[in-house]
This record gives C-alpha cells, structure tokens and sequence, in this order.
C-alpha cells in the first residue's frame, strides 16, 4: 500500500479560486436578484445582444419625444388660457360700448375710456406670458419680449392728425360729423395697426416673429405649437382700445362719439373672432399632441415588454443562486481558516 500526501498550500490555493469564482459569482447573482436583468447583457445574450441595444434606443427616444411633447403641452395650455382671458377681455368691452351708444353721459364715458385702458393693459400683460423662460407669444422669437405699450405715441400723432384732418375739411374738431370720424378712423388709425406697423422694428408695438414654433411630436409628425402677438386677434384688440382712449378726450360731437363706439365694437368683435380662431387652431395642435402622446405611451409600453422578455431573469432564481453562494463562501471561508492553523508544531 503506498501512501498519498496532500500539500495543505495546494488546498488552500484550490479554495482561494474556489472564493475567487464564487465572489464572481455572486455580484453578478446579486446586480440580476436587484435588477432583474442580466448583469452582462453581452455575454447572456450573445448576438441577441444587438437587438437589445436597438430596443434600448428606441425605448429612449420615446421617452425623449414623450418629455419634449410635455413642455410643447405646458406651452400651448398656458397660450389657451392667455387666449381665454383676452376673449373676456374683449367681450367685456364690447358690452361697455354697447351701453356706451345708448347714451354718453360722463359716468358712460368715464366707464368706457377705464374699461379700454384696463383692455389694453391686459393685453400688454398677457401677450407677454412666458412659460419656462420662453414667451409664448413671440413666435419663433422666443427670448425676446413679445409687445411694449406704445400707446402715448399713438395717441399723441392721432391727436395731431384728428387736428390736421378737421382743418382739411374746413372745420373745428367738435364739428365732424359721424362718417367723417370713421372715415378718419378707417384711413388713418386703422392702418396704424397693420402688420407691418404693428412690427415697424422703429416705432412698433411687437418684436415678435409672426412665424409659429413648430415642434416634433413624434419620430414623423411636427405641428405647430405657439401662437403670435402679430395677430389679427390682438392688433384688433389694441386697434378697439386705442380708438376709444384717444378719440374720446378728444372735443367731439355726439354724432361723432357714436360713430366713434360703432367703429370700436367692430374692431372689438373682429379681435375676439380672431382670438377664437387663435384658439381653434392650437386646439387642433393640442389633439394631434394628445394622440400621440398615447401613441408614444403603447410604443413605450410594447419595447418595455419586448426588452423584459429578452433581459429578463427570474429574480427568484437568482436570489436561490444569492444565497447558495453566500453558503458556498462562508464554508470555503471556514475551511480557510482552519487550514491555515494546521501545524507540524501541535504534533511534536
């Protein structure tokens, strides 16, 4: 019989790989009991590892057109309600013209000239909304703020043409009648309120773009996604306060007033008709978003379920491996241990 002696070191290196492999084993059991995929996706999947990665891709730019579409909708529902509260506006002062026609007693005039003051302040104010340090009125011009009140200027070279107006006609200010006052108005306010004055980069009242944003909403489909201070809508609105504040200081006849407050409900009722059209058309923006947004959730949706299946790992297995392992390393541990307090030394 011939006897076969085991080195202890060699032992002991066999049971350092053995911890070695095992630590190994158990980061990766670990990161896949945690995340419930594969620690490595390359080496689990192989060649499938490609398709992964596309699905991976394609999953993150859902989630990039899905966090740009919120931003284009905060835009467009802070226009909507702009919109909403210029519409009141303007309402509100057509209704106050309409009593003023009925009669132009001082408190009628006095309510008349507040209510197209209050108008146009509102209208200064909300054409500068800004949503995330963007104006939502500016059109493409987004830093830039969209209206400044140039009224004082207005008023002040409509006082100064009502003068040379009247005294072509060869008559005092408080003596044009009705169609010579609208006429006045028609081929001298009016065309102050034109786009091209209304953005005259000199004297305008808009550093707006009359041009809108247009936003990606998905990997083939943009839409228009803003709205413009140089609309019809919001010059009318101006164009209706304007008429009133500045010709009502002025010395004019009874006729002239009501011609006067005539002229204004026109523009007034235009401005509201053109702000409900603004307000159309984002709405329209608005479903085409919401649509696909719900396309993008069930795109979302269909590549997470497609990347689980393929990276999936059952977690309870894994935990199984986790705690096998820990096992498996606490043993080799011990027996470590104890191999290393062998010694010729306890046997002499």
């Amino acid at each position: 019989m011939k006897a076969s002696f085991v080195s202890s070191s060699a032992m002991q290196s066999t049971l350092r790989l053995t911890i070695s492999q095992s630590q190994t084993k158990l980061l990766q059991a670990s990161t896949e009991a945690a995340t419930g995929v594969y620690s490595d996706i390359g080496v689990s999947l192989g060649s499938g590892a490609a398709k992964s990665v596309n699905l991976t891709n394609a999953i993150s730019l859902t989630d990039a057109l899905t966090a740009s579409n919120s931003i284009v909708g905060l835009r467009m529902d802070a226009s909507q309600t702009a919109l909403s509260s210029l519409k009141d506006a303007g309402d509100t002062l057509v209704s106050n013209l309409t009593a003023l026609q009925a009669g132009q007693d001082s408190t009628s005039v006095a309510v008349a000239l507040q209510a197209a003051n209050d108008t146009l302040s509102q209208l200064i104010s909300t054409a500068n909304t800004s949503v995330n340090g963007e104006f939502v009125f500016a059109g493409t011009n987004i830093d830039e703020t969209p209206l400044t009140d140039q009224s004082a200027t207005v008023t002040a070279a409509i006082s100064s043409a009502l003068s040379d107006y009247a005294t072509s006609l060869g008559k005092p200010v408080n003596e044009l009648s009705g169609d010579e006052i609208t006429s006045f108005i028609t081929g001298t306010i009016e065309p102050m309120f034109s786009e091209s004055a209304w953005t005259d980069p000199a004297s305008g009242w808009s550093s707006a773009s009359s041009n809108s944003m247009t936003s990606r909403i998905s990997e083939n489909e943009t839409i228009s996604s803003s709205t413009s201070a140089n609309s019809e809508g919001m010059r009318y609105l101006a164009l209706a306060s304007v008429v009133i504040s500045s010709l009502f200081g002025q010395d004019l006849g009874a006729d002239a007033k009501s011609a006067v407050a005539s002229k204004a409900i026109s523009y007034a009722s235009q401005a509201t008709s053109g702000i409900v059209t603004q307000q159309s058309q984002l709405g329209l923006s608005q479903e085409r978003l919401e649509k696909a947004n719900d396309a993008l959730d069930a795109r979302s949706t269909l590549y997470q379920g497609n990347l689980v299946d393929l990276q999936g790992v059952d977690v309870y297995e894994a935990s199984t491996l986790v705690n096998q392992l820990q096992t498996q390393l606490e043993t080799a541990y011990t027996l470590v241990s104890k191999l290393q307090q062998l010694s010729l030394v306890n046997y002499l």
